[in-house]
């Protein structure tokens, strides 16, 4: 017997990745996918439209007065807000809370499977974070990142562990991954990565890894351009360390900023040969033949460009 499972997600991107975002989850099993667009002119409410398992919501300033905010209110806290209703107004399964850039993906089983497989006791599965690195030269399979200690980032980063702050786990974004958390859970609260049960604190979860063939697969690098896109918003969204934050805005200032900037990113998300087999030496780097663009190419055709 397996378990149903639905995917909840606040977003503003490009209409690719939305789409490569909704195909990818349906193709993994998801029932339901409700999507809250932060611009609610998004041109993929209309594409989506005829996709009967993908609920479309607009976040106009009625939606968001409708749960007591607006749209000035800092993101991060209409997300929660948000995913919080979509959780509240799921009667059964097992919710995933996602950004559009986060795809969850097993080794050998279904998630429904992994899912069904859970005591009653579990309230949540909370799968760590594995961050998409970009090899040079390039390789046919895909390269990821997983949370390592501190010692483990200086051997594998050398010269560039400067990049990478203390609590981040050797990783550009954050290490602790997202959860799929069990329906019914009463005046639970969701936060970004799991969630919050008034009298109890953090929900009793799961959580799982690399070792178990389990990765939140973060493509938080996957190009420069989709880097470069998104400085403005991490800089003034704590998206960045403190360092970081402070390489970032000197290389903004700099005469050349553009090969400024494209400096950092290759400190931060390329490795080169050595660097990689260093990351795998140390058990912290992980392998994948997988193509994201295929189900949203078979589900959505000459829709899809990617």
């Amino acid at each position: 017997m397996s378990a149903t499972w639905h995917v909840a997600a606040v977003l503003k991107e490009p209409l690719n990745v939305t789409l490569r975002f909704v195909a990818w989850y349906l193709d993994q099993g998801a029932e339901r996918i409700t999507l809250f667009f932060d611009d609610p002119q998004d041109p993929a409410i209309g594409v989506l439209s005829d996709t009967p398992e993908v609920t479309c919501i607009p976040c106009t300033p009625d939606f968001w007065e409708s749960l007591g905010l607006s749209p000035e209110v800092r993101f991060t806290k209409r997300q929660n807000a948000a995913i919080t209703s979509a959780y509240r107004g799921q009667a059964h399964g097992w919710l995933l809370n996602v950004d559009s850039d986060e795809f969850l993906a097993l080794r050998e089983r279904r998630i429904s499977d992994l899912l069904a497989a859970q005591p009653d006791e579990v309230q949540a599965v909370r799968v760590l974070t594995a961050e998409l690195v970009q090899p040079v030269p390039a390789r046919d399979d895909m390269q990821f990142r997983c949370p390592m200690e501190r010692d483990v980032a200086r051997r594998v980063y050398q010269n560039n562990t400067r990049f990478f702050g203390p609590r981040r786990k050797g990783l550009m974004g954050h290490p602790q991954g997202k959860s799929l958390t069990r329906a019914g859970l009463k005046r639970a609260r969701l936060r970004q990565h799991w969630a919050e049960v008034p009298g109890q604190g953090r929900a009793h979860e799961v959580e799982l890894g690399a070792a178990d063939g389990a990765y939140l697969l973060h493509m938080i690098g996957e190009d420069f351009a989709t880097w470069r896109k998104k400085v403005p918003w991490r800089m003034a969204s704590a998206g960045f360390t403190h360092a970081l934050t402070d390489q970032v805005a000197a290389a903004l200032k700099s005469d050349d900023a553009e090969a400024a900037l494209q400096e950092i990113y290759a400190g931060l998300h390329e490795l080169d040969a050595d660097a990689l087999a260093r990351l795998h030496s140390e058990g912290v780097g992980v392998s994948l033949s997988l193509e994201l663009d295929a189900p949203a190419r078979q589900r959505f055709g000459a829709l899809y460009t990617g």
